[in-house]
């Protein structure tokens, strides 16, 4: 597993909080809970690892398949990921 920080309304918190004491489980397991359930409805492209592809080989398949995104990305990733900035 990889830990990850998660930033959440308190309301949200709270809720899970409720929800894993309720389940007599963690936090943790509670939002991989979700995520899984999420993740169902989805259908995303196998893994590059799983592929064996490198790279590049990767970056030209996503960039053939998808549409690109802003040109300032690197610049203004705060500002795309979380509509603000922090600066």
């Amino acid at each position: 597993m990889n830990r990850t920080q998660v930033y959440l309304p308190k309301t949200q918190l709270d809720w899970l909080k409720k929800r894993a004491s309720k389940n007599q489980t963690t936090l943790s397991e509670i939002m991989r809970q979700l995520v899984r359930e999420k993740q169902a409805h989805f259908r995303f492209p196998q893994a590059v690892a799983d592929r064996g592809e490198s790279l590049y080989e990767a970056a030209k398949r996503i960039s053939k398949n998808y549409a690109k995104g802003p040109k300032d990305l690197a610049q203004n990733l705060d500002r795309y990921l979380y509509g603000k900035d922090f600066r």
